[in-house]
């Protein structure tokens, strides 16, 4: 098996966590509310903000494979811990695990991929090669979804948890046929404070980027909304596991069919920040059912633009500072995790999920007006379009 295969395997097997689907609903059984929901997910973002540039670092100078080794054995304690979890203590312990999961991934499945396709001359099929990668974590996401409904209602919510374990250990076990590209070893060379300074460099002298990574900053604040608070969005209209976990799926498949076309529209990121904000407004407005109709196309949108971003980001730095700057970005989302977390957990506790769609439209309506006024015009001036 190729290295790429091995990688787009491994990005499934990521994916195939069985307690997305039911996780909120699993929360809510043990007595943790919205509050507790967006506690937790400070938390994450706190120990994401604090570990996630270090552990890009780590991946440049030490190993991206073992770094992904490091993810896939963290996300099965992560499971194990949430699956006998009664409280929210221990749920937040397992949430750490979670959190060393995403800062060990972040940036470097995206590092590894576009220096194994340089080792092979196709880096200039990287946004095409990644974004169907990434559609396959998404598949993956989305079949354990579906099966997580029928599972819960057929054993019990920790099941689903149990058995993520399994995925993660045949994915572990993957993880460790994958050469460690050569392309990038021979930049070792400067210290971690030169790196970050480096890196800060590279994302402020492109004027695009930095655009860029604004918009991903204010993204997280809507992203923070779908992903931990979208299943009790999704329970204002629905109410059964099974069809929670069909819709969980169908989001993820969303994402998916994003990022499969996001090479495509290389050269429409006006459209795709458009579509990215546009259906907040709709659902801020329709409190029916048919609104999770655009939440799904807002999804699609969102997938896209992330792997333009993230294309242009890869084809902007180099290799030694590839995992890092991935890093710096997350990092700049980390921090915006934190208030949307509060400001949505309690809205959504003290008013609904309707009006707390609302308060996101608002964020969306300064992610266009901020790409309206300078984005656009940096857009025509790229000549990477």
């Amino acid at each position: 098996m190729k290295q790429i295969h091995k990688l787009y395997l491994s990005n499934f097997l990521t994916g195939l966590v069985f307690w997305y689907g039911i996780e909120k609903l699993f929360m809510k059984s043990i007595g943790i509310d919205t509050v507790g929901i967006g506690y937790l997910t400070i938390l994450i973002a706190i120990f994401t903000l604090i570990f996630d540039i270090p552990s890009g670092v780590i991946a440049d100078k030490w190993s991206r494979k073992y770094m992904l080794v490091v993810a896939a054995l963290s996300l099965g304690i992560c499971s194990i811990l949430l699956g006998v979890s009664n409280d929210i203590k221990v749920y937040a312990t397992g949430y750490i695990f979670y959190g060393l999961y995403i800062v060990s991934t972040s940036g470097t499945y995206q590092a590894i991929m576009y220096d194994s396709l340089h080792e092979e001359g196709r880096s200039k099929e990287y946004s095409k090669i990644n974004g169907r990668a990434y559609s396959l974590f998404l598949v993956g996401a989305g079949i354990a979804n579906i099966a997580s409904g029928f599972l819960a209602n057929s054993y019990s919510y920790r099941f689903n948890y149990f058995i993520t374990g399994v995925s993660c250990l045949i994915n572990i076990a993957l993880i460790f046929t994958l050469n460690e590209p050569k392309f990038h070893n021979p930049e070792h060379k400067k210290n971690f404070l030169t790196d970050i300074t480096s890196t800060v460099k590279e994302i402020v002298k492109n004027r695009l980027l930095l655009i860029l990574a604004i918009i991903l900053g204010l993204s997280t604040f809507v992203e923070v909304f779908k992903g931990d608070f979208g299943q009790i969005y999704m329970l204002r209209y629905v109410s059964s596991a099974q069809l929670v976990g069909i819709l969980w799926a169908a989001y993820a498949f969303a994402w998916a069919f994003g990022g499969l076309i996001a090479h495509r529209l290389r050269g429409k990121l006006s459209l795709l920040v458009v579509f990215a904000t546009l259906p907040y407004f709709i659902i801020a407005l329709v409190d029916k059912w048919p609104s999770l109709i655009f939440f799904l196309i807002q999804a699609i949108a969102s997938a896209a633009l992330v792997n333009q971003i993230d294309t242009r980001v890869q084809e902007a730095t180099p290799s030694r500072l590839r995992a890092t700057i991935t890093s710096v970005l997350s990092l700049i989302g980390r921090v915006v995790v934190i208030p949307a977390s509060m400001i949505i957990g309690y809205t959504l506790r003290n008013y609904n999920a309707f009006i707390g769609a609302r308060v996101v439209a608002i964020v969306a309506a300064l992610i266009l007006l901020v790409w309206i006024i300078l984005g656009n015009k940096e857009v025509q001036k790229s000549t990477n379009l």
